[in-house]
C-alpha cells in the first residue's frame, strides 16, 4: 500500500517510489551477506506481514518473495483492518482529517467540482486547511498501523512492519538488482546505525525530506552519515522497522489517530516526538527523492486504497471533501 493509500498520503505531484540512478560518488560498502543468514543485529527481529484477506493473491506472492530472498526472517501474517467492512473505533481513528500540516510538504492545487466552479484554492489548503474524510482504505490502513503499533510496544525488541506490496527485487540506485542478499546486509548496516541514535522507527523505504534534503529543519556541518538519516517528513510506509518506545510514541499521539498514517507518523519526526530515520541504500545521495532497501510493487496500479486528497495516483479529490454545514 502507499500512504494516501497506505503507505500514507503521499506527496500530490511528486515523484513516484521508483527509484532514480545518481551519479557514483563515495558512499558506504554492503558486506556480503548471505540471504539464508543474518547477523547479530538482526537476531530476534520479528516481522509483521500486513494484508487483507480479501487479497490472499498479494500475501502469496510476498510471501513466496520472502521466503526465497530472507529465509531468515520470520513473518507473521496481520490481517488488516477492512474500511469497508470493519467496525473501526472513532477514538483509535478520526473519521476526518486537515491539509494544513500535509500542505507544508505537498504540492496542492486549486480544486474545481465537474462544472468548473472553485471549490477550494491551493492557498486554502495550507490555510485553514481542506477537510476531507478519509477514504474506507486510508481509514482501515491507518486502523491497521495502530493495531500492529499496539502490538509492537508489547514486543521484547523491534519489529519489522511490511505491507504485501512491498518489493525487494529492483534497480537499485548505485546499479544492479537489488536482492534477498543486499536486502539483509544493508539492513544490519542500518539496525547498527539506527541502535546508536537510539531511533523509534527506521524507515526501509521512503520518499520525502530527510537530512541531506530538509525543506525546513536545519541540517548540522559535517560528513553526513552514509546509512541512515534523520527524516523531517517522509511519505509511504510500506517497510519500517519500530521500537517499543516509538510505537508507545505514537500510540500516546493517536487519541485519535488523525491524518492518513504515513502523515501522522512524518509530522510527529517533523515535530521532534518520533526520532525516526531513513535507511539509505548503496547510491541514494542528497538528490535521492525516493530511495530505501525496498521499493512497491505497483504502486499506481494495484491499491486498494483511494487517496482521498487525489494523492499521487491522481484520484477524484472531491470525492472525499468533508461536507459544508
Amino acid at each position: 500500500w502507499h500512504s494516501s493509500e497506505v503507505v500514507g498520503n503521499p506527496q500530490l505531484n511528486a515523484p513516484s517510489l521508483q527509484l532514480q540512478c545518481t551519479m557514483p560518488r563515495e558512499r558506504s560498502r554492503s558486506p556480503r551477506a548471505s540471504a539464508t543468514q543474518a547477523g547479530q543485529s538482526l537476531a530476534g527481529l520479528s516481522a509483521l506481514l500486513l494484508g487483507l484477506e480479501r487479497r490472499p493473491d498479494r500475501r502469496k506472492r510476498c510471501e513466496d518473495m520472502l521466503a526465497k530472498e530472507v529465509p531468515w526472517l520470520k513473518a507473521e501474517f496481520f490481517r488488516a483492518s477492512d474500511g469497508k467492512l470493519d467496525t473501526i473505533p472513532d477514538d483509535e481513528v478520526a473519521k476526518t482529517w486537515n491539509t494544513k500540516n500535509n500542505s507544508l510538504y505537498g504540492a496542492y492545487e486549486d480544486v474545481h467540482d465537474k462544472d468548473g466552479k472553485l471549490l477550494y484554492s491551493a492557498q486554502e489548503f495550507s490555510d485553514p486547511g481542506v477537510n476531507y474524510d478519509f477514504s474506507p482504505g486510508e481509514r482501515g490502513c491507518a486502523h491497521s498501523h495502530y493495531r500492529m503499533w499496539q502490538q509492537a510496544a508489547e514486543a521484547e525488541g523491534p519489529t519489522l512492519i511490511l505491507e504485501d506490496d512491498v518489493q525487494f527485487i529492483f534497480e537499485r540506485t548505485c546499479g544492479g538488482m537489488s536482492n534477498g542478499s543486499t536486502f539483509t546486509a544493508r539492513l544490519e548496516l542500518g539496525m547498527k546505525e539506527a541502535t546508536k541514535k537510539e531511533a523509534d522507527v527506521l524507515y526501509l523505504g521512503w520518499s520525502g525530506h530527510r537530512d541531506g534534503n530538509y525543506k525546513h529543519h536545519k541540517s548540522t556541518r559535517g560528513r553526513k552519515n552514509p546509512v541512515v538519516r534523520k527524516a523531517e517528513y517522509v511519505w509511504t510506509t510500506v517497510a519500517y522497522v519500530i521500537w517499543p518506545k516509538g510505537a508507545k510514541k505514537l500510540l500516546e499521539k493517536a487519541k485519535p489517530l488523525d491524518q492518513p498514517v504515513d502523515n501522522f507518523m512524518a509530522w510527529e519526526a517533523r515535530e521532534n516526538r518520533l526520532s525516526a530515520w531513513v535507511l539509505l541504500d548503496e547510491g541514494d545521495d542528497d538528490d535521492t527523492w525516493s530511495g530505501g532497501i525496498v521499493t512497491q510493487l505497483d504502486f499506481n496500479g494495484d491499491s486498494d486504497i483511494k487517496k482521498s486528497d487525489g494523492g499521487d495516483q491522481g484520484d477524484d479529490p472531491t470525492e472525499y471533501l468533508t461536507k459544508k454545514p
